[in-house]
């Protein structure tokens, strides 16, 4: 009996070019294929032209050093956030470690964590940080701008934008020490909006297909990302647009550094768009606060209960 064929990602080229413009053709069609891919897959990989070979190495070996700093100095900041432990070390288990930071965005805000952690500075860090962080949150503003125009809701796209906090996070893997694959991070969905993730020459992320197959990702080049659509969003969609379950899983003597750029709704509420409530899509969620969500989903995560988005807004008898 033949072996059954593993899905495929789903991977649009969202390089910078003329043709791929608000009111071309290449855009209206590279609309539909986003939300195909994230209404099938909740993700897609992203090719794209703005990550030279020179920023990779860069921005991998500042990531490298942030890491290696010692522990008192990456918990130093104080986690201001219920939400989100921000600009502080953390970890989901022992050969895991992450660091989310906060306006790297910006050159201000690179420039004060930089200082931050290097009192006498880090040039490379502060400037790769900030490009990458620049570049990912782009990607995520044209992705938005194509959701919502693909599903006749653009009006709303600038104050989204306005609401939306960009948070870049460094993520850390270490080595398997016996050789053998190790659970890096348990299946979930994200409880953000959405996250574009970028990661070096190590694999490790993988993705579940509806019918519950894993996909390894294989970026196709150093300036490759790959776009997860979150819990929030799917809950925006009208449920639509599937929120991302993923995994990471660990093998070999190999480290694996990642990239995120994670987006959060600031706003008072997030509702479902009227464009996209109809007979055949009726309203299946509540409006909600994004950041009670999250602080809810750590709550109960914390007793061991999970708490799903549907639990938290999603209509009753839909």
């Amino acid at each position: 009996m033949a072996s059954k064929t593993l899905p495929k990602l789903p991977v649009i080229d969202l390089s910078l070019r003329e043709d791929l413009r608000p009111g071309t053709r290449t855009w209206e069609s590279m609309c539909k294929e986003v939300c195909n891919a994230l209404e099938e897959y909740g993700c897609f990989v992203i090719i794209c032209n703005q990550v030279s070979l020179n920023l990779h190495s860069e921005i991998y070996s500042a990531v490298q050093d942030l890491f290696n700093l010692p522990s008192e100095i990456k918990q130093q900041k104080p986690a201001h956030r219920g939400d989100w432990p921000i600009g502080r070390s953390y970890s989901y288990g022992p050969k895991h470690e992450r660091i989310d930071t906060e306006n790297l965005t910006t050159l201000e805000g690179a420039q004060s964590f930089t200082k931050l952690m290097w009192p006498s500075g880090n040039d490379q860090f502060c400037k790769s940080a900030h490009e990458m962080s620049k570049i990912m949150m782009n990607l995520d503003q044209t992705v938005m701008r194509m959701v919502f125009q693909n599903y006749g809701a653009e009006k709303y796209y600038d104050s989204h934008i306005q609401s939306t906090d960009y948070v870049t996070g460094s993520a850390r893997y270490k080595e398997s020490e016996t050789n053998e694959n190790y659970l890096g991070l348990l299946g979930h969905t994200d409880k953000s909006f959405s996250t574009v993730n970028h990661q070096n020459g190590v694999s490790g992320l993988e993705i579940q297909t509806r019918d519950e197959q894993w996909i390894l990702y294989d970026p196709p080049s150093h300036s490759s990302f790959i776009y997860l659509a979150s819990d929030a969003f799917k809950a925006w969609s009208n449920g639509r647009i599937r929120s991302c379950y993923h995994r990471v899983i660990m093998g070999g003597k190999k480290i694996r550094f990642a990239l995120l750029c994670t987006t959060l709704h600031k706003g008072t509420v997030i509702s479902v768009p009227d464009e996209l409530v109809d007979e055949e899509h009726p309203l299946r969620y509540k409006p909600f606060n994004h950041r009670e969500y999250r602080k809810l989903h750590i709550e109960y995560g914390s007793k061991k209960i999970e708490y799903s988005i549907e639990a938290h807004c999603g209509v009753t008898g839909v």
